[in-house]
């Protein structure tokens, strides 16, 4: 997907706002990563959005939320003019407001390399091409401190806009429960172990070009293209693991909601997607009675 670069855009107040849901309490410092990230950001980074800022932004990049947000984390210049400011903050315990000449540029996953989305469903997967959806949040989930800051944004007039910034303890997300399991996940190898299913289905590249496919006690593999030949299908066991496992993130995990994610779902589908490479894998998960098991792998 063409991730096009921004322009100058007239700026728009809008007086309509999202939806109202409840908020938990939850004290925390709303500059504090902002800031941060703009003092660490290097001159020639500063230098590049600059260049990047006189771009034009296709029209598309209205329709698709995918493609917008890139634009959006890629200029502060047009951040100025789709932010509805004063830009309210909601903590729970209180309310505070972000004026224009105090926001600092949110690069969101721009420095990163990679982000990720969280869906129940293949369904709900294709909501990434939705035209139609007109409300969308993106979430930072601090793995470490137990809480959600939400970016609401609302298409409205025919032009996306940040509306509001949420502050949300863990638990009150419907996503809490694979969450939790997650964190523990990539950081507790043992357990990582144990919750593999028997059987993880896989498909895509061989992390290891040199093997013989015929090697049964490796991988059980079949149907490889004599056009892809290091292209696998098949199955691999738990033992295997750590030859195809993916480099997953740690401290911060981003999520784009498209919609109402199911608080009771019983499976997820963690996609993984490059900001400029092109890298898109997804790692399915099912809970099987109270334990979320990894049961797929594809690339």
């Amino acid at each position: 997907m063409k991730r096009w670069l921004v322009a100058l855009f007239g700026i728009v107040w809008l007086l309509t706002g999202c939806k109202n849901d409840k908020v938990d309490v939850v004290k925390l410092n709303i500059d504090t990563d902002t800031t941060q990230k703009a003092q660490e950001q290097p001159q020639e980074t500063v230098e590049e959005e600059d260049l990047l800022a006189s771009q034009p932004m296709p029209s598309s990049a209205e329709k698709l939320f995918d493609d917008f947000i890139f634009n959006f984390a890629s200029s502060k210049r047009l951040q100025m003019e789709r932010i509805v400011f004063p830009l309210k903050v909601n903590s729970g315990y209180k309310e505070e407001e972000i004026q224009k000449d105090d926001w600092q540029m949110e690069r969101f996953f721009m420095d990163d390399g990679v982000y990720t989305i969280l869906f129940d469903n293949q369904e709900q997967m294709e909501r990434i091409k939705d035209t139609q959806i007109d409300n969308v949040t993106v979430e930072r989930i601090f793995l470490d401190r137990d809480f959600v800051r939400q970016y609401l944004f609302s298409r409205q007039n025919g032009r996306w806009m940040l509306c509001e910034i949420r502050n949300q303890t863990l638990p009150r997300n419907p996503n809490a429960s694979f969450i939790k399991f997650y964190q523990q996940f990539v950081t507790d190898s043992s357990f990582q172990r144990a919750s593999l299913s028997n059987e993880i289905d896989y498909s895509g590249p061989d992390p290891d070009s040199d093997y013989e496919s015929g090697d049964e006690d490796y991988l059980d593999m079949a149907g490889n293209d004599e056009e892809e030949q290091d292209a696998l299908e098949g199955f691999i066991s738990p033992d295997l693991w750590d030859d195809f496992a993916p480099e997953l993130p740690q401290t911060i995990l981003y999520n784009i909601v498209y919609g109402h994610p199911e608080a009771d779902s019983s499976k997820k589908i963690l996609m993984l997607r490059g900001v400029a490479n092109g890298l898109e894998e997804e790692l399915t998960f099912e809970r099987k009675g109270q334990r979320w098991k990894l049961t797929k792998l594809s690339r």
